[in-house]
C-alpha cells in the first residue's frame, strides 16, 4: 500500500512538473519586448444564453494591454481600465478592484494564483488544465509545441464559460493599444 501512495505521489508530481514546463514555454512566447497582437474568436455561454464574438487582443506587457471588440474597447494601462462603448460613445474610466482576477492573468508570468493540472499532448497540441482556487475557476489552455496560444478556455460556474479562440499570433505591431483615443466621448469616471 505504501509503494502505491509512493507510486502515485510521483507520477502527480512528474505530470505537474511537464504541465509547468509547458505553461513556461507559452508565457515565454507571449512575453515579446515589441508586446504581441492576437486575433480571436471570443465563445461566451452563460447558461441558455451563447455569445460569439470576433476581435483582437494586444499585450504590451503583463499589465498593459488592450481588448477590442465591435462594439466595445477595453483599455488597461496599470491599474486603470478605460471601456469605451463604441455604440454610446461613452468613456467609462475605473480602477481595477484589487484580487479580482481577469483571464488576462493567466499572460503573466509572476501570476500566483494558477494551480497546473495534467497536461495532454496531441500531435503538436499540447492541452493544459489549470485551476484558480482562489475564485473557484477551472479551464484548459491549448498551445503548440513551440508556446504558441490556440485556445484558452475558463469556466466559472455550471453552463458559465468563455473561451477565446486563437485565428492569428503577431508578435509586435500594437496599432490598437499605441492609437487608442476615442474622439469625444462621454467621459464617466468611477475612480472616485
Amino acid at each position: 500500500m505504501f509503494r502505491i501512495i509512493i507510486l502515485y505521489t510521483l507520477i502527480i508530481s512528474g505530470v505537474c512538473t511537464q504541465s509547468k514546463v509547458w505553461y513556461d514555454k507559452f508565457i515565454k512566447y507571449i512575453d515579446q519586448p515589441d508586446g504581441v497582437s492576437v486575433s480571436v474568436i471570443i465563445h461566451e455561454k452563460q447558461f441558455e444564453f451563447s455569445n460569439i464574438d470576433r476581435g483582437a487582443i494586444e499585450i504590451k506587457s503583463n499589465n498593459e494591454y488592450i481588448l477590442d471588440l465591435p462594439n466595445e474597447t477595453v483599455y488597461v494601462k496599470g491599474d486603470i481600465i478605460k471601456t469605451w462603448n463604441k455604440i454610446e460613445n461613452q468613456l467609462i474610466i475605473d480602477r481595477k478592484v484589487k484580487g479580482n482576477i481577469t483571464i488576462f492573468d493567466l499572460f503573466d508570468k509572476d501570476f500566483k494564483g494558477l494551480k497546473l493540472g495534467k497536461s495532454i499532448i496531441q500531435n503538436d497540441l499540447i492541452i493544459l488544465d489549470f485551476d484558480i482556487p482562489k475564485m473557484g475557476y477551472g479551464g484548459r489552455l491549448s498551445i503548440l509545441r513551440t508556446g504558441e496560444p490556440k485556445e484558452i478556455k475558463i469556466a466559472y460556474g455550471p453552463d458559465q464559460s468563455v473561451s477565446l479562440e486563437i485565428n492569428k499570433f503577431t508578435i509586435g505591431g500594437l496599432n490598437l493599444y499605441n492609437n487608442f483615443n476615442p474622439v469625444n466621448p462621454e467621459v464617466i469616471d468611477l475612480r472616485e
